[in-house]
């Protein structure tokens, strides 16, 4: 049985989406689809095409790698995203853990690792090497304290965390719509967070999400 049905390859150079299709071109536990060179035609394609997980280069992020990483799981909540990021300090790796990236390899990983961090993904287990706790450490600087969140605040921003979109949160809160996003602002002021992002970010740093 096939562990992937479809993989979707993501990047804005054509020499690393040419070495990643070479790494991953003979497994057989899952289907190439394609691939896709700028984020525009990424997420289109994810819109198109039932893609079961997608290996994404975080250069292909133009606004910011939380920001996309958001924007892909709200087009496509159940593809498993896998993050290529440049080295284990690559402070781009937060902010998309944070909005809900399943995965992260770095650009020296060989074809096993690529290929266990997939199947991994596809479990449901957060994929980062060992190696990157300390450095990740470094990037989550801590903050005043607080203002303690509700209950039901705290589930938001884990549904935040996993890369929900309100109207997914609200339908597995059974809520309104209005009501997650008084939540969001709630929640927003409360850790004097600037966007959603980073309050996932400041959760994490609190304790309140866990990786």
């Amino acid at each position: 049985m096939n562990t992937f049905d479809t993989l979707l390859i993501a990047s804005p150079s054509p020499l690393v989406r040419a070495g990643l299709k070479s790494l991953v071109q003979d497994a057989t536990d899952w289907y190439l689809l394609g691939e896709a060179g700028t984020a525009g035609d990424l997420l289109s394609r994810l819109r198109d095409l039932q893609v079961d997980a997608l290996l994404a280069d975080l250069d292909i992020a133009e606004d910011g790698a939380g920001e996309l990483v958001a924007r892909l799981r709200a087009v496509s909540p159940s593809t498993k995203i896998v993050a290529l990021a440049d080295a284990w300090n690559d402070t781009r790796i937060v902010p998309a853990l944070g909005a809900g990236a399943h995965a992260f390899i770095v650009r020296r990983s060989s074809a096993g690792e690529i290929a266990d961090a997939l199947r991994a993904a596809r479990a449901g287990s957060l994929v980062l090497n060992p190696a990157a706790t300390e450095l990740l450490k470094l990037q989550l600087q801590p903050r005043e304290p607080v203002e303690a969140l509700s209950a039901r605040e705290l589930e938001v921003l884990r549904a935040l965390a996993r890369g929900l979109p309100n109207k997914l949160i609200a339908q597995e809160l059974i809520i309104s719509e209005h009501t997650v996003k008084f939540h969001i602002r709630s929640i927003l002021d409360k850790l004097d967070a600037s966007n959603r992002t980073d309050a996932v970010r400041i959760g994490i740093e609190r304790g309140l999400v866990a990786l």
